[in-house]
């Protein structure tokens, strides 16, 4: 999957899911938020 489209579907996903825009550069988003096959958001924790 290209970054471009990865970066919208995640982007898309927390709009959905938490109900906010994410203004997260596009680094740590995909640093951050995965998005499976299966269209489920996967938000890693440090």
């Amino acid at each position: 999957m290209g970054d471009s489209r990865r970066t919208t579907q995640i982007r898309q996903k927390i709009k959905e899911i938490l109900g906010w825009d994410c203004t997260m550069n596009d680094e740590m988003l995909v640093k951050n938020y995965a998005v499976t096959t299966d269209g489920d958001l996967i938000m890693r924790l440090r």
